[in-house]
């Protein structure tokens, strides 16, 4: 009996070369992340540096998605317009938050404006981070490219070592996702203006304002450096659609 051996990287193009891409399961988003990663190295051909690249394929995508994304931010400007009779009504009706809400709803039908539509942005970008999450597994692209302070795109940061390990994040100090969840956190509260103010429920707000970017840091704490840049830039990309 023969066998046949691979001592290699494990990255997918390599694998492909010696018939063993089916070693590691891909999966639909994996290969659309491949191809992402393809147009990424495309790019990086250009820029002699993978840092430089993910900002402007992210800016890439931004651009190409733009449209939907100002569906969003037109929809947020009218609930925006809505917004002192939304807190009316909420007032109104603040002893009985169901039917507070289906005023508010009903509203928003009368005046043609969807809540979910400032989430469009976001659901529109989701699939492509995680067919790129998916991907960097199965690449290695991106092992060993530096950018700033970043040693190495395919892992966290690093930039100091803490005395003590913490809770969830480690002893490392990843500044970047530090970074992120602050443009996340700033890029809610210039999208919050647009929603209705309901004091009678605090958790609402507070997810829609710090917890949600503090979640958002906790769990992009330990990612590739490369997925959280590329993240941060598409933050910060949408604020200035927002502002434009």
């Amino acid at each position: 009996y023969g066998a046949v051996v691979y001592f290699g990287p494990r990255g997918y193009a390599y694998l492909e070369r010696v018939d063993f891409e089916n070693a590691f399961h891909v999966g639909p988003l994996g290969h659309i992340g491949l191809f992402l990663l393809w147009i990424l190295g495309f790019i990086a051909g250009f820029t002699r540096n993978y840092g430089v690249a993910i900002v402007l394929f992210s800016i890439l995508v931004t651009c190409l998605t733009a449209p939907f994304t100002l569906l969003g931010f037109k929809s947020m400007k009218k609930m925006q317009a809505l917004k002192p009779q939304a807190d009316k009504l909420m007032a109104q009706y603040k002893d009985d938050l169901q039917k507070a809400n289906r005023e508010v709803f009903a509203l928003y039908k009368k005046h043609r404006v969807s809540p979910l539509g400032g989430c469009l942005p976001l659901l529109l970008q989701m699939p492509i981070f995680i067919a790129l999450f998916t991907a960097i597994s199965h690449d290695i692209e991106l092992r060993g490219k530096a950018f700033l302070w970043i040693k190495d795109l395919s892992l966290p940061d690093r930039l100091a070592t803490l005395p003590i390990a913490l809770p969830f994040l480690g002893a490392d100090l990843n500044l970047l996702p530090i970074i992120m969840a602050a443009a996340m956190f700033f890029q809610s509260r210039m999208t919050q203006t647009g929603m209705p103010t309901d004091k009678s429920n605090p958790a609402a707000a507070l997810m829609s304002g710090p917890l949600m970017s503090i979640m958002f840091g906790v769990m992009f704490y330990q990612f590739p450096a490369g997925l959280v840049l590329y993240w941060l830039t598409n933050s910060l990309i949408s604020m200035a659609w927002y502002k434009l």
